[in-house]
């Protein structure tokens, strides 16, 4: 009984803490220039992720539904923020998006409450972070 209270109260039982998402992790391991910053940021609010971070002096993270609209939504953002890497001239620019189960939990309104956790969010940041080490990236 005192495990099913930890994921709901009462009234819902067991709610599952894992939600299934799209994840997208853009990253610059030297750093950005505030232009770069400014631009890739304004992709990505005009995206609507569900949650939205910016990591270090060159990385984004954002989240979407695990849905197939959450899918499409994280690989225009993918698109949209190549192609400012491409107009900026970005060096060593990767980004990456998978899909899976995160720890998270979402608010009454439909957006997350706290960055998620889990193992797809070390995997993106992984291959954007190779993507951008081979040099190919944007």
């Amino acid at each position: 009984m005192a495990f099913f209270g930890l994921f709901g109260g009462n009234k819902k039982g067991y709610a599952s803490p894992w939600l299934q998402l799209t994840v997208v992790y853009a990253t610059s391991p030297n750093g950005l220039e505030p232009e770069y910053k400014f631009a890739l940021r304004g992709r990505v609010l005009a995206a609507h992720p569900l949650y939205f971070e910016y990591i270090s002096p060159g990385s984004f993270l954002a989240f979407y539904p695990g849905t197939a609209a959450g899918q499409q939504a994280a690989a225009r953002l993918v698109e949209a923020m190549r192609g400012v890497a491409r107009e900026k001239s970005v060096p060593e620019f990767g980004v990456s998006m998978l899909q899976g189960e995160c720890l998270a939990q979402m608010s009454g309104n439909g957006r997350l409450k706290a960055k998620p956790q889990g193992l797809v969010i070390s995997q993106a940041i992984d291959a954007a972070i190779q993507e951008a080490n081979v040099g190919h990236g944007a």
